[in-house]
């Protein structure tokens, strides 16, 4: 860091600097990219704290390059400073005409799953960084009474910055983490039904949602009701998590995006009255699978598709009501249990996270 500082310090005649900025490519390939710009910003505004004032050297002058993973650093890292006894199988990997994500994939297979977390733990940290090219002209000595002419040096690779310091603690500023979401199913409130869920991230793979439905109106006359008392769980598994980097329009989402598969239970009571034609009172309970996708749609609001299917187990009541529907008289006759397969839930709604600032590791997720 002192090297730097007194390179800038030292060098009046900069033109320009080009900054390079990497992320380990462990973790989600969206957060790398989020993270290896964040890391170039965090490089630039340090260059600028140590430029000395009257330079007059803005901001414009520097060019970011992020360049996301860093799949050649680890193949340099590796070759240089990977001996266990797997490592031919893992450059044989690296070395494959495959994708990155297929890479990493095969990666985490070998001995286990133990090959990729010894990797993370001891290789990765040394490709977070960031890296500069400083162009500067350099003043021509000319004879007395000329004009002084300046030349264009040739591009010259300053040391390395070594921003996994700068970066895990810029980013650590800026990173926000999904705590809860707060929820609400639009086909529900359309039809009056009063409801509220909640949602609880483990991370961004993990969560588990509480939900509630409490519609519970009655007209003037009595003819016609809609009473609801519900309750339910859900633990969700996103398989195909799909964090989203901030952007002017919307925060950064890091959990409870993408598609899930999730697995419910729920119960409760109700009472469902027509006129004289349908008059039910009785209890459910249900429990199935659930299938769904979420996606941002605005800065803080997300909109979640899910349909769920399973068994439902329903005991009911028949009633009459009197004429003048003050009272209800049970129909003996006409009560039972109901046993459903099928699909019990369909759901269209919206979904605000709330987030929190958190500390994290340069290039972890």
């Amino acid at each position: 860091m002192d090297r730097i500082r007194h390179y800038l310090a030292n060098s009046p005649h900069i033109d320009s600097i080009t900054i390079y900025a990497y992320a380990s490519p462990e973790g989600v390939y969206e957060h790398n990219v989020w993270l290896a710009r964040k890391r170039a910003e965090a490089a630039r505004r340090f260059v600028l704290a140590h430029i000395p004032e009257e330079r007059n050297f803005n901001a414009d002058r520097i060019r970011l390059c992020p360049m996301n993973e860093n799949w050649e650093g680890l193949t340099r890292e590796l070759e240089a400073n990977y001996h266990r006894n797997d490592r031919d199988k893992v450059l044989a990997i690296l070395e494959a005409p495959v994708r990155n994500d297929t890479k990493k994939w095969r990666l985490q297979q070998l001995d286990n799953g133990y090959t990729y977390k010894y990797i993370i733990r001891n290789h990765m940290p040394r490709l977070r960084l960031a890296t500069w090219i400083c162009i500067w002209q350099k003043p021509q000595q000319n004879p007395v009474g000329k004009p002084v002419e300046f030349a264009v040096e040739e591009p010259a690779r300053s040391p390395l910055l070594p921003l996994a310091g700068i970066g895990q603690q810029d980013t650590a500023a800026w990173k926000k983490r999904t705590v809860v979401a707060l929820k609400t199913n639009m086909l529900y409130d359309a039809a009056t039904a009063l409801n509220f869920a909640i949602e609880v991230p483990f991370n961004e793979k993990f969560s588990i949602l509480y939900e509630h439905h409490c519609p519970w109106w009655l007209t003037g006359s009595n003819r016609y009701c809609l009473q609801l008392l519900s309750f339910g769980g859900e633990f969700r598994w996103w398989f195909k998590p799909k964090t989203q980097p901030e952007t002017p329009r919307r925060v950064q989402r890091d959990a409870l995006v993408g598609h899930f598969l999730g697995l419910y239970g729920m119960g409760g009571k109700f009472d469902l009255q027509a006129n004289k034609t349908f008059c039910y009172q009785g209890e459910f309970f249900s429990a199935g699978l659930t299938y769904g996708y979420s996606m941002p749609i605005a800065k803080r609001v997300n909109l979640e598709f899910s349909i769920s299917a399973g068994y439902a187990r329903i005991p009911y009541r028949h009633y009459n009501p009197t004429d003048d529907w003050e009272l209800l008289i049970r129909d003996r006759n006409k009560s039972g249990v109901w046993h459903y397969f099928g699909p019990t839930k369909i759901e269209v709604a919206l979904s605000v996270p709330l987030l929190v600032k958190t500390k994290v590791k340069g290039g972890n997720r």
